[in-house]
């Protein structure tokens, strides 16, 4: 059975994450498309029919999976209203603004009996999984601190509706979700967080920069993000009792993905060797070989789900925690105190 798929927005994300996986995949078929812009759309999927909205869309046809890619504040009606209609869902992060309407959510999911998934792909990117790995094997020893960072350099806002004022909208909408959920795969709720959520560049309406810091009693993650970090960028740093672990450069696939990489291609989800992380500990330092990424795996993973009921590769259960915890940096950086997570 083909997985008939609509999906819904066709900008940046759904051109470079979801559309190659779900036309390379035999298990999907994008039957239809909601956009504003048909031509575009037609260039791409000449075959997918394109609707104005999500309820044109939903009245005229039934559909297995509704691809949600839409702008953040969207999410939640959209989600709601494709479950409504009898559709599994997978919904780009963040999964909502609100985490007891991401609770309502997951209950109407589980009411109606559909797949509800966010699209958290950075759980499958080959850093991350390496550091999961290092975690198991007590590579650096017990955990004391954590650095997690996703920079770059965009010293001037552009005119897109992530950078300008409006809900859902700013960097710590966009980023903090990755950074956040990948620490709470790893341990969970923290004890206590603070938060530093800012506007640095000049003529900037949404925020532009954020410090994190989690607490969890034996160790501590910082998670952060900046505009002008203009030199080689720090990803990952994990210290422990027995040694550290320094990794930079991002994960290799959605740079691919931008560049139209064929899946086949050995280049794929590889790391290169330039940018592999290194492991220090008191008498030595060696190279650590990164894990392939594997987005196409997210994909795979939710196929089997709809169609089998197997495990999804995010279940939105599993990320109301990041919406909670969200809700509470905000809550910090704004009365300027460490937050307790209760």
């Amino acid at each position: 059975m083909t997985i008939s798929t609509l999906v819904v927005g066709f900008g940046y994300a759904a051109k470079t994450f979801h559309v190659p996986f779900l036309t390379h995949l035999a298990d999907f078929e994008i039957n239809a498309v909601v956009s504003s812009d048909p031509a575009k759309v037609h260039d791409q999927l000449p075959e997918s029919a394109v609707f104005a909205s999500l309820e044109q869309a939903l009245a005229a046809s039934r559909f297995d999976l509704v691809v949600i890619t839409t702008p953040n504040h969207l999410h939640a009606p959209q989600t709601k209203a494709a479950l409504e209609a009898g559709c599994h869902v997978l919904v780009e992060k963040p999964f909502t603004l609100d985490s007891e309407e991401g609770e309502s959510l997951v209950a109407l999911a589980k009411q109606v009996g559909k797949q509800l998934c966010v699209f958290h792909n950075r759980r499958f990117d080959g850093d991350y999984l390496t550091i999961k790995q290092l975690i198991a094997e007590q590579a650096i020893g017990k955990v004391k601190r954590f650095e997690s960072r996703f920079d770059r350099f965009r010293p001037h806002p552009r005119q897109r509706w992530r950078e300008q004022e409006g809900p859902g909208a700013g960097i710590f909408w966009d980023l903090g979700p990755h950074l956040i959920d990948q620490c709470i795969q790893l341990w969970g709720m923290p004890n206590a967080v603070n938060a530093h959520i800012l506007t640095q560049r000049d003529g900037g309406e949404a925020n532009d920069a954020f410090e994190i810091t989690l607490f969890y009693g034996t160790h501590f993650a910082q998670l952060g993000s900046t505009p002008f970090e203009a030199g080689a960028t720090l990803r990952f740093a994990l210290h422990g009792d027995k040694g550290s672990y320094r990794k930079h450069a991002l994960d290799p696939q959605e740079d691919q993905l931008k560049a139209g990489l064929n899946f086949d291609d050995p280049k794929w989800a590889k790391t290169p060797d330039t940018q592999v992380g290194t492991l220090f500990t008191e008498s030595d330092s060696r190279l650590i070989n990164t894990q392939s990424g594997d987005y196409m795996g997210f994909y795979q993973q939710l196929a089997d789900a709809i169609r089998l009921g197997s495990p999804l590769p995010a279940d939105a259960e599993t990320v109301v925690p990041v919406i909670r915890l969200i809700e509470l940096a905000i809550k910090s950086s704004q009365k300027q105190c460490t937050v307790p997570v209760v």
